[in-house]
This record gives C-alpha cells, structure tokens and sequence, in this order.
C-alpha cells in the first residue's frame, strides 16, 4: 500500500473530524495526522515500547465483508486531556469519571467514522463501524489480548499517530487499522488506479501549433 496515499486519507478524515468537535465544543479544534507506520502485526508491542504504560483503549470492528478490526490507543493521562477538551473543562482532576469515559467514547466514534469515510470515499466500499468497545489496562496486556485474535485475520497494521489540539492544549493517541486482505485488496487496487491516472495526466502529449491563425496539423509537433 502506498503509505502517502494512506497519509492522506488519515489527514482527509482528521480534517473532518475536527471539523465535527469544533461544531460540538463551539470552539476550534484541530486534528493532525504528522505521522503513519506500517508494520506488522507481530511487532507492534516492541515498535512502540509502552509495555506497562496505562493506557485507555477503544475497539470497533467494521461490519460487512470489508473486515477491518480498529484500535485507539491513548496514554491515560493524554486520554484525560481529551475528556478535558471534550467536556470544556478547567483542568483534568474536574473531569466526572463517567462524563469522561463517555466523552472519550464519542471522540473515538467522530474520529473513527471520520476517517473510514475518507477511505470509504476513496475506495467506493462502504464501511459501517460498530459502537467501540473501552477498556483501561497496560499497552502490552491490550496488545497481547488483542493480537491473539487478530492473527487470524490480518498480517498487517497501519497505525495513525494523531494529535488534537485545543488552544493551548495538545494530546496525542494512535489510530491502528487491522485491514483484512479483502479491504487491503481494495485499498491497494484502488492506489494503482490512482497513481495510474495521475502518470497519465503527467505523460499527455501537449500539441503545440507555430501559429493559431493557420492551424495545420502537418505542422503540429507532439512533446
């Protein structure tokens, strides 16, 4: 897959979901998407080196033939500045634990859907996600449990690293993507056709004529 196309699809959808928290927390909010990886799945826990680091967890699963299992990963404390954000609160100890909780969930839901809408766009698939599911625990151990279901249906993992920014605040998570081979399929089908399409506008002969008064195809020459 060519991980610039992806890049830009993860700023697309970033873009729209910023654009959704600024219209519900009546204040402007920015999404950037400075950096995507791929790897494979089996590498994640030493790629990232969290191990026991807290960290809130949201899954979604997409429903369809398009299978494609997500996963938003924040530090606990970058989570409780999201909550802060998304509550409009003074500081994060102000923050009721289950307002919280449920302000981390919708974020994920307007961020998740956000960005399966720019790859939905892109590819002409639909992508429906289910409502996601939220756990606290280490990295390694929401890894660990999460990768032993996921050898069975992708190999590969693209991973967003995203951050929200709210006027002074910043936080930052990862939005990782288990593709299965199916929306992988697509996904790279639909990249050829792109780069495809934008060689052949790059190489389309330009005909340049001596002189636009006699226009005499003999004379016309083909760079």
């Amino acid at each position: 897959m060519d991980l610039q196309i992806l890049l830009e699809l993860g700023n697309i959808g970033a873009g729209h979901a910023a654009t959704s928290l600024s219209e519900i927390l009546q204040q402007p909010v920015s999404i950037d998407v400075p950096k995507i990886d791929s790897l494979p799945t089996h590498m994640i826990p030493k790629f990232y080196n969290k191990h026991d680091c807290p960290t809130t967890a949201l899954y979604t699963q997409l429903r369809g033939e398009s299978r494609c299992d997500i996963l938003l990963l924040l530090e606990v404390n970058e989570a409780a500045k999201i909550a802060t954000m998304m509550t409009t609160a003074a500081s994060p100890e102000e923050v009721d634990p289950a307002m919280g909780a449920s302000a981390i969930e919708e974020m994920s839901n307007i961020l998740v859907g956000s960005f399966l809408g720019a790859v939905s766009d892109f590819t002409s698939v639909k992508l429906v996600p289910t409502p996601p599911q939220h756990v606290v625990d280490s990295f390694d151990a929401i890894i660990d449990n999460f990768l032993v279901k996921q050898s069975l249906v992708s190999d590969e993992t693209v991973v967003f690293e995203t951050q929200f920014k709210r006027g002074e605040g910043t936080a930052s998570c990862l939005l990782m993507m288990f593709p299965s081979k199916e929306l992988q399929h697509a996904l790279i089908e639909k990249s050829r056709q792109w780069i495809g399409n934008e060689s052949t506008k790059a190489d389309k002969p330009e005909t340049i004529c001596p002189s636009e008064s006699t226009v005499n195809i003999s004379n016309c020459t083909k760079l």
